[in-house]
Parts: C-alpha cells; sequence; structure tokens
C-alpha cells in the first residue's frame, strides 16, 4: 500500500476541501464540502453539509469565491443535503444538480426531517432542521453538459456520482458509493462501508462495478467522507471486496448482537487498522454498528 492509497495527495490547484465539524463528540474530520472551479471556469460546491454549518461553509467560500453557480449534490442525507435552502439564499444564482428522486425533498423537506429524526436523534437535531430549496434545481440528464454524472445507488437509492475538470485534473466525486476513508499517518488503512438502513447490497456493488468501468485511473477520488485518493481504482476495488467480505461475515454471524458483529469486524477487517484518536474510533464505532444494521437488514429481505 502506497502514501499515494492512504495519506493526502496534493489537491490541484483551485480545489478546496471545507471542514465542517459537528458539535457532537468524535464528529470532526467527517462532513466536509468540496469547492472548485471546474474548466470553464463555473463556481461549484459539492455536498454542502448540514444546516448547522452553513455559516462555517459560507465563511469558507468567502475566502475563495464571490459567488457560486452550480451545486451538485451526492445525495440528499441530512448530513450531505440539510444546508442547501440556506447556501441556495445565499448564493441565489446557483443552480441545483441532484437526482430526480431528490427534487420533493429538497423543496418539501418536513418528511427527509420527521424521518432523520426518528431515524438519527440527537444526531438529527445537532445537524439541524432544513430549509426548502427554491433555486432551480437540475436533473442528471439537464447536467450531461455540465459534469458528467454518474447513477450509484446503494448508500441511497437517489446517489449520484460526478466527475469534473479542475486545475488540469480530472476529479472524481463518488459521496459514498465507495465507503467512508479518513487519511492516516504511513500506509495503516481506514475504510469502512457506509450502509446504513435501508441498505442495497446489491446496487451498491453494481454501483462499484460500473464506477471501476467508467474510472481511467488518472482521477483524483473526492469522497463525502473525507478527503481524496490518487489511486481510484485500487480505492474503488478494496470498497468492493470489503462490502462482500461484510456480507459473508455479517452473514455468518447473523444470530450475534449488532455490538459483537460491530467488534468482531472492526478486529479483524485489514482495511481498518489506521491508529485513529479516541474520539473519532469512538465516532467510528457507532457508524460500524450503524452500517451492520444495514448489512442485516439486507439479509433478512
Amino acid at each position: 500500500m502506497t502514501g499515494d492509497l492512504w495519506g493526502v495527495p496534493r489537491l490541484p490547484d483551485g480545489l478546496r476541501l471545507i471542514d465542517l465539524p459537528q458539535s457532537l463528540p468524535g464528529f470532526r474530520k467527517f462532513i466536509s464540502a468540496w469547492f472548485f472551479r471546474d474548466s470553464a471556469g463555473r463556481r461549484i460546491v459539492v455536498d454542502p453539509g448540514p444546516a448547522s454549518t452553513v455559516p462555517l461553509l459560507v465563511r469558507g467560500l468567502e475566502d475563495v469565491t464571490d459567488g457560486v453557480d452550480l451545486v451538485l449534490l451526492t445525495h440528499i442525507h441530512l448530513d450531505h443535503s440539510g444546508g442547501l435552502g440556506q447556501l441556495c439564499a445565499r448564493y441565489p444564482e446557483a443552480r441545483v444538480l441532484a437526482h430526480p428522486k431528490a427534487f420533493r425533498h429538497l423543496t418539501d423537506p418536513s418528511k427527509l426531517w420527521s424521518a432523520s429524526v426518528a431515524t438519527l436523534g440527537d444526531v438529527a437535531h445537532a445537524y439541524g432542521a432544513p430549509l426548502p430549496v427554491e433555486a432551480s434545481v437540475l436533473t442528471a440528464e439537464d447536467g450531461r453538459g455540465l459534469v458528467e454524472v454518474l447513477p450509484t445507488p446503494g448508500h441511497a437509492p437517489h446517489h449520484l456520482a460526478f466527475r469534473v475538470s479542475c486545475g488540469g485534473r480530472r476529479l472524481f466525486f463518488v459521496g459514498e458509493a465507495a465507503g467512508l476513508t479518513l487519511p492516516a499517518e504511513g500506509d495503516a488503512p481506514w475504510l469502512r462501508p457506509t450502509t446504513p438502513p435501508r441498505f442495497d447490497a446489491d446496487s451498491a456493488l453494481d454501483s462499484l462495478d460500473r464506477l471501476l468501468k467508467t474510472i481511467d485511473g488518472d482521477e483524483l477520488l473526492c469522497y463525502a467522507h473525507w478527503g481524496a485518493c490518487g489511486d481510484p481504482r485500487r480505492r474503488v476495488e478494496l470498497a468492493r471486496g470489503q462490502i462482500s467480505e461484510w456480507l459473508g461475515h455479517i452473514g455468518a454471524m447473523r444470530d450475534q448482537s449488532v455490538s459483537v458483529i460491530a467488534a468482531s469486524l472492526m478486529a479483524r477487517d485489514p482495511l481498518l487498522r489506521a491508529a485513529l484518536p479516541g474520539d473519532l474510533m469512538e465516532r467510528e464505532r457507532l457508524f460500524v454498528e450503524n452500517s451492520v444494521r444495514g448489512f442485516l437488514g439486507w439479509l433478512a429481505e
């Protein structure tokens, strides 16, 4: 494993990662937004994050731009889209590119909010309630002349990935289709599936296969959680293999409790080896358990 695979690659000129730490313990180096100018000069934000951290996002944007032309939305979970209404109110000229299934939840987020509170509880309240989006919303078809759009369901049925050029480098924004990663010192890896209930394993694997067929290998793979990687094909291969391994391991342990299964995975998975700070490790343990629930739901179906 190379440093480029697990370390922090140099970002091309014009690409900015804006970290959006939440008020919850361990919720740092977890949520971020991306900003860049594409080869046509358009000012683009990818996944603006939760409502609670839009002021932080706007301060980061004001350091590098005087406006936003386009927002790319990989999916509508609160940690990715909850702040979209506020961001578009601040930058009313911005258009939004999202999956057609996302439209009604963006213009009327009441059901999304109530479902998120029921599922996430205090985490949803920490993210903040989303506001309705009044900006011009584009479909994937509308956006084909703007960026390359790739459907990547699995983590969510409305999940998209985007490929676009910036600073002489092609960027591939994969949202959570290829899991979560954390940059680590040395060659120790941290890569885990992001498979919350209701997870669709067949769709997730198909999406990773689609990514592998699409990736040329020279792109910078940009995650929603967290950072970037300069070896996109290898990373996607690892994410695909990890989901397959977890399916087998969890299937063999499905009579055990969620916490026991999660502990077993964290002890055995070679992709969960990085020495993380204690608060990040506790956060990751909680999300590994949530991912296990997603696998168990899939296996039960």
